[in-house]
């Protein structure tokens, strides 16, 4: 499974929080209202960017499993998540693998679990059945057998399903440069290589699954959640920036005069603050109820 580094994962939260689509954040809200204590499945959990903004959403007691590939990732969200519950006057204690975070209204319990999601399905097999399963910025890396897979233990499980931040294809600069699209196509490409899951479905990810999911019964709700940058986002639009072009780079076919022009271009416009850019993106929600 291909790696994001934790300075990554915290320059693009804030853009995350900001491009989710209320509809669905409100759909959410809605069902959890019917439930009492409530397990959840983050898969590719990262540093915990979506507890934190699920937390709050979502209220009272919670039980999250945060599953990632990474145990530095993993740590570093231990002590993070740690942090971020002590400004907010939650109490955190600290129990080896597990972190629970409380005050009077919220009881938050934290489970980390280290596991390489390419690979290894024969521990959810016997993890207690989730209630909600959720993933941020993950299905567009995934094959369509592992989707497929992870749509039908959903349904065993009877989930309810919020993925949300799922490429969607669309890359939009302001101002336009001649060859914007050429570098949208091969980065479009580029999405769909092996990430170790098998040949990526890329944009195609969020739209495969929501067929999947009402095949097996599911009602599903698929909306849009762009990532709308402006230049106070300058650090993530010129990292932005940096990995499209070294992704076009490894598969584009010869000389790349024409990529360094664009790329040196590009990086003007966002240092002299006059670059905007949007990034399509879908959410989805999914029950049986």
């Amino acid at each position: 499974m291909s790696g994001f580094s934790a300075e990554w994962l915290r320059l693009r939260e804030p853009a995350d929080a900001a491009a989710r689509n209320p509809a669905l954040t409100t759909r959410l809200i809605a069902w959890r209202r019917r439930h009492d204590a409530l397990s959840v499945l983050d898969l590719g959990s990262g540093t915990g960017s979506n507890f934190r903004f699920l937390a709050r959403v979502l209220g009272g007691r919670q039980h999250w499993r945060l599953l990632d590939h990474d145990p530095a990732l993993l740590a570093q969200a231990h002590e993070d998540l740690g942090r971020w519950a002590i400004k907010r006057g939650m109490k955190a204690s600290d129990e080896g693998e597990t972190l629970v975070l409380k005050d009077n209204t919220n009881h938050c319990r934290l489970e980390r679990c280290w596991l390489d999601l390419s690979e290894d399905w024969a521990w959810l097999t016997v993890v207690p059945n989730p209630r909600l399963v959720t993933a941020s910025a993950l299905i567009d890396l995934v094959s369509a057998d592992w989707l497929a897979r992870l749509a039908r233990r959903c349904r065993q499980w009877r989930a309810v399903l919020l993925i949300v931040l799922s490429y969607d294809g669309s890359i939009a600069w302001e101002p336009a440069m001649e060859d914007d699209e050429r570098v949208r196509e091969w980065i479009n490409r580029h999405q769909c290589t092996d990430k170790g899951f098998g040949p990526a479905l890329g944009p195609d990810a969020a739209p495969t699954l929501a067929g999947l999911l009402e095949r097996l019964g599911y009602r599903v709700g698929l909306r849009p959640s762009p990532w709308m940058l402006a230049a106070q986002d300058a650090a993530l639009q010129t990292a932005l920036l940096d990995g499209w072009t070294e992704a076009v780079r490894q598969i584009a076919p010869g000389p790349d005069a024409w990529l360094d022009d664009w790329s040196r271009h590009r990086r003007d416009l966002i240092e002299r603050g006059h670059s905007r850019l949007s990034v399509g993106h879908w959410d989805l929600f999914a029950s049986l109820e």
